[in-house]
């Protein structure tokens, strides 16, 4: 059968089949998740990570986002991972670019990283990991979210939303924000010259890591068989 360019919607009859309606709720109206609720001493625990972006060659700024580790420890990691060069497939944030999207008002796409695609997990063999939860709305400006190719393919690329994206709830697993550093973000997306919201400038990050080193890097690893590197076509 002949196919057409753009998206394939790979998964979403299989998500459909699993979970039924249920499976693609909606927050009407969104909700937004309360980031300072829960014990204090988890909250305190959380995870930050950092990068800092440039254009060109010319330094814009530093960016911390906060991490939920508690509810998504798998999806966290592996952004830990990544952020931190110790990933086992070897794949960094550091040196990777804004190369794909810049949907102004509405979101930023990152982590693009030399794999067929652009995308690959922090984990040795497996290009793709499962969706781990959808806890997070995309509810207000900061979300920091994964990006994917379909149900269940999550690997490097995120979103950072600029403004309210009820598109992507129950599609995008968000998984912590933006704490210092957004102006950042707003200037980018706002400043770089886009043919059809590609970036023509060179946009990257140069340095990234986690802030502290107060807990351990290595997350749980995924065990849902349905991600594994070859289970899924590309992106």
């Amino acid at each position: 059968a002949k196919r057409f360019k753009g998206s394939s919607g790979r998964g979403w009859f299989e998500k459909f089949q699993r979970e039924g309606n249920e499976g693609f709720e909606r927050y009407k109206p969104a909700t937004a998740f309360d980031f300072n609720a829960g014990d204090p001493e988890v909250l305190r625990r959380r995870s930050r990570c950092f990068f800092e972006l440039a254009i060109e060659s010319e330094l814009v700024g530093y960016v911390e986002f906060e991490l939920v580790d508690e509810l998504l420890p798998v999806t966290c990691g592996n952004f830990k991972l990544l952020c931190s060069g110790r990933a086992s497939s070897g794949f960094s944030y550091e040196g990777s670019t804004f190369a794909r999207h810049i949907v102004k008002g509405t979101a930023i796409l990152g982590g693009n990283v030399p794999s067929p695609g652009g995308s690959h997990s922090a984990f040795k063999n497996r290009r793709y990991f499962a969706d781990e939860g959808f806890f997070i709305p995309h509810s207000e400006p900061g979300i920091l979210s994964m990006a994917n190719a379909g149900v269940d393919t999550n690997g490097s690329q995120f979103w950072i939303t600029l403004g309210k994206a009820p598109h992507m709830d129950g599609r995008c697993v968000g998984f912590g924000r933006v704490v210092e550093g957004f102006d950042h973000i707003v200037d980018l997306s706002q400043t770089v010259y886009t043919q059809k919201g590609k970036p023509v400038q060179h946009v990257s990050i140069v340095q990234s890591g986690i802030v502290g080193f107060d807990q351990p890097v290595l997350p749980p690893a995924p065990d849902d068989d349905r991600t594994k590197d070859g289970a899924v076509a590309s992106a």
